[in-house]
């Protein structure tokens, strides 16, 4: 008859243990410390035992008699009782602890480069974007990333995105902010220099022209559904529009917009099997003129990403493509009476030796790029076409060396022929 007891007090040891636990836990670490997912599992295990200890107590009072054992059952009866209020205390504090607990990470890239052209002066650059991550809750995630660069004698400071996404469920997720341009395959996936695989961007995904949206400030329905093997994605938005220059080019820094008529976009992708996807995105805008009259502006886009490890080539191929066709009305004002459509885009073409057995050849990367812009046809614009190729080193595996010529040919304009050198990491 004196396992009741002996239980009780098992009980009662593992109650103040875990009591103990939680009650540092629940008080704000000096150290800046959160409860991690490892300790939130180990009290809910822990609440668990105290469940059984209360079923095995209740178990051992069904079994006894009375007269000589009343005295040990009334005994029990108390212990029972102040077990199953610390099990309800327990519960509440595991639950407070759920709710209240957030992830954080912080994570980034950096780079230094070095640009020799034709027609400017050569000079040293560098940058670096940390991005920083927070799981508000296991649905609730908030993303953002800064841009801080060199331009002239100070330091520049950009936001590149700032975005809450709401995980619905599987299939859908709900996002507001500034995010990047889900229709522009390559400023979404690709634009980071340690996975760019040249030193700079692609003609139409230029800073001072490009001729699409790098991002969008505004609210996203995006996800993914599988079709057996096969997968789409899927990502619409609606935003602030681009607004029209005098000469006709668009600018896309849309913070508030100039109009009313907001742009609507997205974009859908399908992979049939692994390490292919083929995109189309779209936009649909309207941008004010100099009489004040909305022209309609449409981007039609498309990509193709393959990327495949072969035995056969003893390594890595990546092949990546994007084109893009712009078309906008013809203003009514007699400085933009010309038609205003413009496209452009790029193929590139990279190969790494990652399956050979000489050690250097295996961190070693060919990079070939083509791309091209098509303008209006007006003295303040001019064709342009570019070959680029380059030479990769990876010091590690998102750190690496990275060296290209480019071959520049500008219709009715100085061709600009560059040596072009970079050192990035990802971390």
């Amino acid at each position: 008859m004196r396992k009741l007891p002996i239980l009780g007090f098992i009980g009662f040891s593992l109650i103040f243990s875990t009591v103990e636990k939680i009650a540092y836990a629940a008080e704000p670490p000096s150290n800046g410390q959160y409860v991690s997912k490892k300790q939130y599992d180990q009290l809910k295990d822990e609440m668990n035992m105290l469940k059984k200890q209360v079923q095995l107590l209740m178990q051992q009072r069904s079994h006894q008699g009375t007269g000589s054992q009343s005295f040990q059952q009334a005994k029990t009866e108390k212990d029972i009782a102040e077990i199953k209020g610390e099990v309800k205390t327990l519960k509440a504090q595991n639950e407070a602890l759920d709710d209240g607990t957030t992830g954080f990470l912080l994570t980034g890239y950096g780079f230094a480069g070095y640009t020799d052209s034709e027609t400017s002066n050569s000079s040293f650059n560098a940058g670096f974007s940390p991005i920083f991550l927070w799981r508000l809750q296991d649905n609730l995630i908030f993303e953002g990333e800064l841009e801080l660069g060199l331009e002239d004698k100070s330091t520049t400071v950009g936001l590149e995105y700032a975005q809450l996404s709401y995980l619905l469920n599987d299939y859908i997720t709900l996002g507001a902010g500034k995010f990047l341009n889900p229709s522009n395959y390559f400023t979404e996936r690709l634009h980071p220099t340690w996975i760019n695989k040249l030193p700079d961007r692609p003609i139409t995904m230029s800073e001072v022209a490009p001729l699409q949206a790098n991002s969008q400030l505004g609210l996203q329905v995006r996800g993914g559904i599988p079709f057996g093997s096969m997968r789409t994605e899927y990502a619409f938005y609606v935003s602030n529009g681009p607004a029209m220059n005098n000469d006709g080019s668009l600018r896309f820094n849309n913070f508030t917009d100039s109009n009313n008529n907001k742009a609507v976009g997205g974009r859908v992708g399908w992979l049939p099997f692994s390490g292919f996807e083929l995109g189309y995105g779209f936009e649909i805008a309207g941008v004010d003129d100099l009489n004040g009259d909305t022209l309609d502006v449409i981007t039609h886009a498309v990509d193709l990403n393959y990327i495949k490890t072969s035995k056969y080539l003893l390594g890595n191929i990546d092949l990546r493509g994007q084109y893009a066709d712009r078309q906008v009305d013809r203003s009514s004002s007699s400085t933009l009476a010309f038609d205003n459509n413009s496209s452009g885009g790029y193929g590139q073409i990279a190969y790494r030796p990652s399956l050979s057995r000489i050690s250097y050849l295996r961190d070693t990367e060919g990079v070939f790029r083509y791309d091209w812009i098509n303008l209006p046809n007006t003295v303040n614009f001019n064709d342009e076409q570019r070959w680029t190729v380059g030479l990769n080193y990876y010091l590690a595996a998102s750190t690496l060396l990275k060296f290209a010529y480019q071959f520049d040919n500008k219709q009715g304009a100085t061709n600009d022929n560059a040596l072009l050198f970079q050192v990035t990491s990802g971390f």
